[in-house]
């Protein structure tokens, strides 16, 4: 037998060594792999932050209620469902909101004022509905973007059409069970007229085609809550437990719904009774938005909504959410909250409510030139 040198020997030793750990990193590594993450193809868990999902459960809307505290804002999105030739306003109801309790009078007037702006005064209703939120606690008055009187520069002191003798809550109530699943609300406001709803007729929930609402925030930094939700929280909370198909702006507005300056002389130069409103009322909104808020141009929430009621192919991504409104917090009263506490080792409930995350930023300028333009 011949005789092995010593650097035989070591690179047999490293060659072994070094097979070994080959081997083990292979174990490792296929352990590793047996764990599928979740929220991706094959896992059944849901993380906090949602899934990913094609399309939102809330499809095929054509018959509306729309509920709104006019608001600049409110404004423009009522008068894109008011213009939209894919959408049917069977009624308007008017919600507590961006002008107070003490605002709640001037909030209806500037419903029946874009009514007559859509022309459609005494053709579609409008609707008183409750004032002040469930427990009757005060909320901030978003005056500081909407303008003393909600509407920016305009004024609105009286209106031929008056409104209904019947409370929006039956109006809504009556409407939904008399088509049952045709009927969507579109919820611009506080969610207090259709929480009381819910909570009084059973029906209306099972006969509700569903619910599309301006809620709070998403992927942000901090823990602001979103206007309408810390407007009543309980009323949001009863919402967005109640089972029928939501679904929320989402994330889209902050990126898909920004008029800047281009598009506000783009719309005054339609030089239409409709384009002459919309910069009056939202003049004030732009500059605080990009002043206080260091956007480009102002945000549309409201609008947003709405289209994506009348467009349903408007909307490009989708995630499915567990959430819950915060009701305690000293804080964070109003906030929405996704998921579960990663703490209680619970495991993350199904989705009840769709968020939009992104959307046709220009098909959406298309609908608001399309609406403004009209003469």
């Amino acid at each position: 037998m011949s005789q092995l040198s010593r650097r035989q020997v070591m690179r047999g030793l490293l060659a072994g060594a070094a097979a070994i750990g080959t081997g083990a990193r292979a174990a490792e590594k296929s352990a590793v792999e047996d764990i599928v993450p979740a929220g991706a193809p094959g896992s059944s868990i849901i993380p906090p932050s949602g899934i990913l999902v094609p399309e939102p459960r809330l499809q095929g809307i054509r018959r509306v209620i729309v509920d709104a505290d006019p608001g600049n804002d409110d404004a423009l999105a009522l008068l894109m469902a008011l213009s939209a030739p894919s959408l049917q306003v069977d009624a308007v109801t008017v919600c507590p909101g961006n002008l107070g309790l003490d605002g709640y009078d001037q909030q209806v007037l500037n419903t029946l004022y874009v009514v007559d702006l859509a022309g459609l005064s005494g053709k579609v209703p409008v609707y008183r509905g409750v004032d002040r939120p469930i427990l009757g606690r005060p909320w901030p008055v978003a005056t500081f973007i909407h303008g003393s009187h909600g509407l920016g520069d305009v004024q609105v002191t009286e209106m031929a059409q008056q409104v209904e003798d019947e409370h929006a809550v039956d109006a809504m109530c009556r409407i939904v069970n008399g088509a049952p699943g045709e009927v969507t609300v579109l919820a611009l406001g506080g969610l207090t007229n259709v929480a009381i709803a819910m909570l009084r007729d059973a029906d209306f929930v099972r006969n509700l085609r569903g619910v599309i609402f301006v809620g709070g925030k998403y992927q942000v930094r901090g823990f602001s809550p979103g206007y309408n939700t810390l407007v009543d929280p309980e009323a949001a909370e009863v919402v967005v437990r109640s089972g029928v198909p939501l679904l929320m702006t989402g994330d889209a507005p902050r990126h898909d719904s920004v008029l800047v300056a281009e598009d506000f002389d783009h719309i005054a130069g339609f030089g239409t009774r409709r384009s002459d409103f919309f910069i009056r009322s939202n003049a004030l909104r732009r500059s605080y938005e990009m002043k206080y808020r260091g956007a480009t141009g102002s945000l549309n929430f409201d609008p947003m909504a709405v289209a994506l009621a009348a467009d349903g192919t408007l909307g490009q991504e989708y995630a499915s959410v567990a959430m819950k409104v915060e009701l305690e917090g000293e804080y964070t009263r109003g906030i929405i909250v996704y998921g579960e506490d990663i703490y209680s080792g619970n495991p993350v409930p199904e989705g009840n409510v769709d968020l939009c995350l992104r959307a046709d930023h220009e098909r959406f300028r298309q609908m608001v030139f399309r609406t403004l333009q009209v003469s």
